[in-house]
């Protein structure tokens, strides 16, 4: 089925949510929201069908949120014209607050396929700011609220708005410092979560900080805000890289504190102090010293506590290397095949993925007539020419010896996975120039795809790669064999 372009999504949203900004409060910016509302949530349930990745039930999540949120409002004017003017709370209360923990369910269960078993650090910096952002909540919209009424129903379903706006922050900070991709839908989705704190923290204070312009309606101008907000929640399931919001980023990222983290630490750590402080001192001298005093301080601790991160982030980066490179070649080793392997064959659909098991003809001999060097130049060369012809996505390693695998993904078919094959044959077929000796050497390479047999293990699949590699090493020599029979007689 043919995508509806991610970023048609906002742009038609931000075309009906703009009568709500100019016209607050009539009949026609609130059919215009209604259609743009309807329009967007169709465009984000034909998105999923789109989607066939393991991300596929978190988005149907964001999906069903949005539903719900619909719902809510459309209930909400039937209840109008049915029931009359209605109170404080209404049944679309129960769908409008039924959003949140459904969005924020979608939104962890993304960080957890992008991230498996590695969410402890974002999920403890989310924390720090989560915390920071609920007591602000609840000093200054909840208890001030609570203070100036009665204990009422009412009173526990205002303040029941804020708190899904921090568990918003929270599903926000998570999808931050999570380890993961922050490209394509998920910058979608962190713009959608910004936008809706700001449209909800708002609306909040309008009638706070502004009695009057609440009262005249001006409130309702928000609505296209909270619009485009949503939009960017189904632009993220159209987006043409949906699934890839589940994907990792390179294992060096991952392992880097980034700077943004730093400063919402650094944030999370001067709230509290501050906003303390300044209602416990009364001249704004001393007000202005505490600020002062507590910047630097954090900003001395900030500073050290980055210095110690990056060089045991340093030293993480070296022996993480090493655990998962060949240290002659610079290719994955044995273990961070298996890995990347087993991740692929998670996600296999189709042909793929495909291995590639080759050893070099000759290298015995090369090694015993010239000396390990003259090999090692051998291993060294053949794994260059290898990084230069397979793509970026693909990976190459070396076993041991003289052994090496390639493993290969988005080959389609037999036809594709045998004309790689032919060109990691063509890679021996350049001699090498050492010492003045020209060193020739060959490849005998064997594959076996992914689909073709029965969805395998990676056991299997890389068994049944070497056991192909192997009748074609058996082949040649019967074929040089005969040759040289021919030549005799």
């Amino acid at each position: 089925m043919r995508r509806v372009p991610a970023a048609a999504v906002p742009a038609f949203a931000a075309v009906a949510g703009s009568v709500s900004v100019f016209a607050p409060g009539t009949m026609k910016a609130h059919i215009a929201y209604l259609i743009g509302f309807a329009a967007v949530v169709a465009a984000a349930w034909l998105g999923l069908r789109n989607i066939s990745g393991p991300s596929k039930g978190a988005y149907r999540l964001v999906c069903a949120a949005l539903s719900v949120w619909l719902t809510g409002d459309i209930l909400y004017d039937i209840l109008d014209k049915v029931a009359g003017p209605l109170g404080d709370v209404s049944a679309s209360d129960v769908l409008w607050l039924s959003g949140y923990p459904l969005l924020v369910t979608g939104l962890v269960k993304m960080v957890r396929l992008r991230a498996p078993g590695r969410q402890r650090d974002g999920m403890l910096d989310a924390a720090a700011m989560t915390t920071v952002v609920a007591w602000l909540f609840w000093q200054f919209l909840i208890l001030p609220a609570a203070e100036s009424q009665d204990l009422s129903l009412g009173m526990f379903v205002g303040a029941a708005y804020p708190f899904g706006d921090v568990m918003l922050f929270a599903a926000t900070a998570i999808l931050v410092f999570a380890p993961g991709s922050t490209r394509g839908p998920a910058r979608y989705l962190v713009t959608a979560l910004t936008l809706t704190l700001i449209g909800d923290i708002s609306i909040s204070l309008l009638p706070i900080l502004f009695p009057d312009l609440s009262r005249s309606g001006q409130a309702d101008r928000f609505d296209g805000l909270l619009l485009l907000a949503n939009s960017f929640l189904a632009a993220a399931v159209v987006h043409r890289d949906a699934d890839k919001v589940a994907e990792p980023e390179d294992t060096q990222a991952q392992q880097r504190l980034h700077p943004v983290r730093v400063v919402f630490l650094g944030i999370a750590l001067v709230v509290l102090p501050t906003v303390t402080g300044l209602h416990s001192f009364g001249t704004l001298v001393s007000r202005a010293s505490l600020l002062i005093s507590i910047a630097m301080l954090t900003s001395f601790i900030l500073v050290r506590f980055v210095f110690v991160v990056r060089e045991q982030e340093r030293i993480k980066a070296a022996l993480a290397h090493q655990a998962e490179h060949d240290q002659l070649t610079g290719l994955a080793n044995r273990a961070a095949l298996r890995a990347e392997l087993e991740l692929e064959l998670f996600r296999a659909s189709g042909f793929g993925p495909v291995i590639y098991y080759m050893d070099l003809n000759g290298f015995k001999q090369i090694n015993d007539r010239y000396g390990h060097a003259a090999g090692d130049l051998i291993l060294v060369e053949f794994a260059r020419r290898l990084t230069t012809t397979i793509r970026p996505a693909d990976t190459a390693a070396r076993l041991g010896g003289d052994e090496f695998v390639v493993l290969a993904t988005g080959i389609d078919d037999d036809a594709g996975a045998r004309g790689l094959a032919q060109r990691l044959r063509e890679l021996a077929e350049e001699p090498i120039q050492w010492n003045g000796e020209t060193l020739h050497f060959g490849v005998s390479v064997g594959l076996a795809a992914w689909g073709p047999l029965d969805r395998p293990n990676a056991d299997a699949l890389v068994a049944v790669a070497d056991a192909a590699m192997y009748s074609e090493k058996v082949a040649r020599k019967e074929a040089l064999a005969a040759l040289v029979e021919t030549v005799d007689h």
